[in-house]
């Protein structure tokens, strides 16, 4: 039922620092979860959190996995939709992944990523459709061999722009597929999105693969416009406290944007370290200026495992930080954004014992 996911929501609210999220925060996040169905609980989701602003809010990211029950839910809103809408288009792309296996969406696709862009100085009306991302599918033989984009980089822009409504993707074809060129051997795309939401309008890629030393050149390779040595700088900033670093571009056919985004991890997986495991990268994020103390005191308390009362039953919460990105732009100085996920279980029954 839509809506049905907000109530979960509600009864976390006590999980989320002030520092973090504040009223207004809180009011913007509801009204989306509003809009949602409670089956964003079966997979993961989570939020972003602007570290260097002195606003308390988050956007909202859920996670739609093939035939998943959110997956139809945005199938049959789009049936309501406006034709040629971004809400008509997700909907014909989530179709498509589970009724044409020939298609780049079921072979290619192993979740659809939705970011719900809610920061910002007012709420706009109505709510901007949210951005998309491909997480793709990875097999034995490893990521670079299993990612059928890098095969077929004409296939994932015009899948991905099919998905929010987007025409002219060829023109951005050039340069992404150099950018495919000038990956190492065993560089691969972890994630492709698009945000029709902002301008100007460009696919974003994620890249994984590259080791830390070596992303300064794989950006003087890509003709990345940006500093250079800010990106080196950012690296050996926090590279002893880092497992591996993404690189994040935005590309079209003008080239490479100015804004790149590092997304440096501690681990593979977002709960995997715990509170005191992320002090130390934390306290360096707000060294060198790139995070706010509030926001870095939020952020400390943020991991952890909760039990929650609800009307009728127990739910296990945790919360964990996935990634730290820190943003560089020509012209705007480097700020950071937690990217931290939660997961809701039910864990038990007020009317009788805990469920296995």
């Amino acid at each position: 039922m839509c809506g049905a996911f907000a109530p979960i929501l509600e009864g976390c609210r006590s999980l989320f620092p002030p520092e973090l999220l504040d009223s207004t925060g809180w009011g913007r996040l509801l009204d989306r979860a509003k809009r949602l169905p409670r089956s964003v609980l079966d997979s993961h989701f989570g939020f972003e959190f602007h570290l260097a602003e002195a606003a308390a809010d988050a956007d909202l990211c859920v996670v739609a996995l093939p035939g998943s029950d959110l997956s139809r839910h945005y199938i049959a809103e789009g049936a309501h939709a406006e034709p040629g809408s971004p809400a008509a288009a997700l909907a014909a792309g989530l179709h498509e992944q589970t009724a044409n296996p020939d298609s780049y969406l079921a072979r290619a696709v192993a979740a659809v990523v939705l970011e719900y862009d809610l920061v910002g100085p007012a709420p706009r009306r109505p709510p901007p459709a949210p951005g998309i991302f491909f997480a793709p599918q990875t097999s034995a033989s490893g990521p670079r061999a299993g990612c059928p984009e890098h095969r077929d980089p004409a296939g994932l822009l015009a899948a991905l722009a099919a998905t929010v409504g987007w025409n002219g993707h060829e023109e951005a074809l050039g340069t992404v597929e150099h950018l495919f060129a000038a990956l190492p051997e065993r560089g691969y795309v972890f994630q492709a999105g698009a945000l029709p939401a902002r301008s100007p309008r460009a696919f974003r890629i994620v890249v994984a693969g590259v080791a830390k030393e070596e992303v300064p050149a794989l950006l003087e390779r890509v003709e990345w416009p940006g500093p250079t040595a800010t990106a080196a700088d950012v690296i050996a900033s926090t590279g002893d406290l880092v497992a591996y670093v993404l690189v994040s571009m935005d590309v079209s056919a003008r080239g490479p944007g100015p804004r790149l985004g590092l997304e440096l991890y501690r681990a593979t997986r977002w709960f995997e370290v715990d509170r005191t495991g992320w002090r130390p990268f934390i306290a360096r994020i707000e060294e060198c200026g790139w995070c706010l103390p509030a926001k870095a005191e939020g952020l400390r308390r943020w991991p952890g495992t909760e039990r929650l009362l609800g009307n009728a039953e127990i739910h296990l919460v945790r919360q964990g930080i996935n990634h730290v990105k820190v943003v560089i732009e020509r012209g705007a100085r480097t700020v950071a954004k937690a990217y931290v996920g939660m997961s809701v279980r039910p864990h038990g029954s007020m009317l009788g014992p805990p469920r296995a």
